[in-house]
């Protein structure tokens, strides 16, 4: 089982005319448990992210069933970051020595943007180059990418069938399914549950890269 938690907020913003910009911080920590009896999950190993993050959005003003909302349009964000997995202590035994075996620093930049006018199809592409790793598992240059096609949306909720080449912390991996969203337009806070088949590197980094194929079933709480 997988518990991620993680928080990201903007410092600062900036309301130019047809958008806003956003430089912020971002922090986040995926851990994976075991499953044992009397109700216990002990950590095996952790995951940390963290750092800093500039955004530009672009707004839509779009009519649907007759009103006027303001939707997400283009969307670019450059950020800077740190990962670094570690061995804790669920496991039977820790390895002893440096705790960031697999750390890696990298910057990255990433547009996301509405594929055709009037539609909810919304694709993200970008590169990402690592200047600095602890034991090499990735490339030094990657180009995460994904697409978002709406099957069916009222109001603000929706259901959404995506791909992605960049869903797991280890690039590449590929990830395909489906998504039950409530919130999609620039409501900060939703929620959604995906069913989804993953195919890449371990979410463990400890695990070096490792290849899984998966079946997921991910709730997401987004905007507390």
């Amino acid at each position: 089982m997988w518990l991620e938690v993680g928080y990201g907020n903007p410092l600062f913003k900036i309301y130019p005319s047809g958008g806003s910009i956003l430089i912020g911080l971002e922090a986040l920590v995926w851990s994976r448990l075991g499953v044992l009896s009397d109700f216990r999950f002990p950590v095996e190993n952790a995951d940390y992210f963290f750092g800093a993050y500039v955004v530009w959005n672009g707004h839509d003003h779009r009519e649907v069933d007759g009103d006027s909302i303001l939707s997400a349009g283009e969307h670019w964000r450059f950020r800077i970051s740190h990962i670094s997995s570690h061995d804790v202590d669920g496991k039977d035994s820790i390895t002893g020595g440096s705790s960031s075996r697999y750390s890696r620093e990298f910057v990255e930049l990433t547009r996301r943007f509405r594929v055709l006018n009037r539609t909810e199809i919304f694709a993200t592409v970008g590169i990402r180059t690592y200047f600095h790793q602890v034991t090499k598992i990735e490339p030094s240059i990657a180009f995460p990418a994904s697409l978002s096609i709406p099957i069916s949306f009222w109001d603000q909720d929706g259901i959404f069938a995506f791909v992605s080449s960049a869903d797991g912390p280890v690039w590449p991996s590929i990830a395909a399914g489906l998504r039950v969203q409530r919130g999609i337009h620039l409501d900060d806070t939703n929620t959604g549950l995906e069913l989804f088949y993953y195919y890449g590197a371990s979410w463990a980094g400890t695990d070096a890269g490792l290849k899984v194929s998966q079946l997921k079933l991910q709730l997401d709480v987004r905007g507390l």
